[in-house]
């Protein structure tokens, strides 16, 4: 299957973040092969293994999901998808602002209620020039999100956007 279809169809408990955002925030956060990335909310997994098909074997994705039954079931539909746990990848239950890094990293990538508790955490570990992203569902989270980086002041202004797709329906002459 297409990685749409797999996404579409895999067992998820939490929402998933959709093929089209997941492509958006791939390109966005210029993930790229060899990235050491950060990623926590991981829900079902469907962002992990877009993720983990743009950093390729010699990036890093070290995930954090807080709910163990959300874990149990992304670890098992990455698993399923890759036909094996990739090797680069890790996957811890808790919270990632409790994790102690002992290396920088090139982008970090929240999927969560409240990414704002995790500023400070990504000024520490990610080095100059890295990404920091967060996918929210919710004006006031991203209001909240973006009032925190500006006054934690080491990040550039935040840019905020919605990506909308909308399908076509054609037939013959008749589009819409």
């Amino acid at each position: 299957p297409l990685l749409g279809d797999f996404v579409l169809s895999m067992p998820r408990g939490a929402t998933i973040v959709y093929p089209k955002d997941a492509a958006m925030i791939i390109g966005v956060a210029d993930v790229f092969p060899g990235a050491k990335v950060i990623e926590a909310g991981v829900g079902s997994g469907a962002l992990s293994i877009s993720l983990l098909r743009a950093i390729g074997k010699d990036g890093k994705l070290c995930s954090f999901e807080r709910r163990e039954d959300f874990a149990e079931n992304a670890k098992s539909n990455i698993t399923n998808y890759f036909g094996g746990a990739p090797a680069n990848w890790s996957l811890d239950i808790g919270s990632v602002q409790e994790k102690e890094f002992s290396e920088s990293f090139d982008r970090v990538i929240l999927d969560m209620l409240a990414p704002w508790e995790c500023i400070e955490l990504s000024a520490k570990v990610l080095r100059p020039g890295g990404v920091f992203m967060a996918y929210v569902a919710t004006t006031t989270q991203l209001s909240a999100t973006a009032e925190a980086l500006k006054e934690d002041g080491h990040f550039t202004e935040p840019e905020s956007f919605e990506s909308m797709l909308r399908g076509w329906h054609h037939e013959g002459l008749a589009v819409r």
